[in-house]
């Protein structure tokens, strides 16, 4: 804030507002908010409705918890009042409704508060990894591969993608007491030529690839994995365009470390792909940040300003090639960034012969 030269902050972000509090409560959809966080040198307010009163003192600590009745802008321009100016506020979450009521209420109130757009301050604090928070990622990890080797013995020709894709839903809130990262992608045959492939009533078939992309969050941290599965025996191409997936994860793997650009990443796999004259066919960046979102920074993107890799960032290893009217393969890995390297997060193999099934 003072690099920015703020007097204050509103925080309406709900992941944002969770980190720096502890409030775990979502806000229930755009547009709707259960609280805003409004921080200065002497100020650390959380601000909710008397829905969320009880949780807010549990879940805070050394925070001051004000209780809104009537109206929400209204109650948060008053409190404004004592914050000195300029006030930032999130420009990427914060609509533009909010905004403009907001500052009409401050004019209308006469309040010479300015409200300025900031963008990434709190999630430049999300990118580096606290050990309590690896300690939950790595949780949330595991039992996502438990879900994997539970598909092993579940997955049979005839099933559906939707059929497989409420099985992993089932596996993570009935038997692991967990929520979903995502909405699982279950992608069969040509259908997983989509990156982003949503579950349909296509079955699954003998000898075709089964791009499966699931996670579970626990205690608000997230698990990203993909595995490419295969049933019946694997033919000559599956298994070339799968050790191609595989070689170009490996790669960037053993070369990700601290003080790489997130772009310098994503060429590691991508030159590599290149040279086999398959590069067409990866059509999305090599990986993400992970951690209170399934998507977060940094982005490892050949498209994107590329920033420096730093110590305890968490992301995703995920190259994919994908071939329209076939299909496509995918592997995705979450590792922490070291000091000189990397750390696997993922226990599971990758290995070709451990999905075909």
């Amino acid at each position: 804030m003072q690099k920015k030269n703020l007097g204050s902050i509103i925080i309406s972000h709900p992941i944002n507002r969770r980190y720096l509090s502890g409030f775990q409560i979502e806000d229930p959809q755009i547009g709707e908010s259960s609280g805003v966080l409004l921080i200065s040198q002497k100020h650390n307010i959380l601000a909710t409705d008397f829905r969320y009163a009880e949780l807010a003192k549990e879940d805070t600590k050394d925070w001051e918890i004000y209780i809104y009745q009537h109206n929400f802008w209204e109650e948060i321009a008053e409190l404004l009042k004592n914050m000195p100016s300029p006030s930032g506020f999130e420009a990427l979450h914060l609509t533009y409704s909010a905004y403009q009521h907001l500052k009409e209420t401050l004019k209308k109130k006469g309040i010479p508060l300015d409200i300025v757009p900031t963008e990434g301050l709190v999630e430049g604090l999300r990118k580096i990894k606290e050990d309590s928070e690896i300690i939950l990622l790595k949780q949330a990890i595991k039992m996502t591969e438990e879900v994997y080797i539970k598909l092993k013995t579940f997955l049979n020709p005839g099933l559906t993608e939707k059929e497989v894709a409420w099985y992993i839903e089932t596996q993570i809130r009935h038997e692991l007491n967990a929520e979903l990262s995502f909405p699982p992608i279950v992608a069969s045959g040509y259908n997983a030529a989509i990156p982003h492939a949503v579950p349909t009533e296509k079955r699954l078939k003998t000898n075709e690839p089964i791009i499966i992309d699931c996670g579970l969050r626990w205690k608000g941290y997230c698990a990203d994995m993909t595995r490419t599965f295969y049933l019946g025996k694997p033919d000559k191409k599956f298994k070339e365009i799968y050790n191609l997936v595989f070689e170009a994860q490996k790669l960037a793997i053993a070369q990700i470390k601290r003080g790489l650009k997130t772009y310098q990443v994503d060429a590691i796999a991508r030159d590599f792909l290149k040279e086999k004259g398959c590069a067409h066919a990866f059509l999305h960046s090599l990986g993400h940040g992970v951690g209170l979102l399934v998507h977060e920074a940094p982005s490892l993107s050949p498209r994107r300003p590329g920033e420096t890799l730093q110590t305890n960032m968490v992301a995703t290893i995920e190259p994919g090639l994908y071939l329209s009217g076939w299909g496509g393969v995918r592997i995705e890995d979450m590792v922490i960034i070291r000091e000189n390297g990397c750390e696997r997060l993922n226990k599971l193999s990758t290995n070709l012969k451990d999905w075909v099934l």
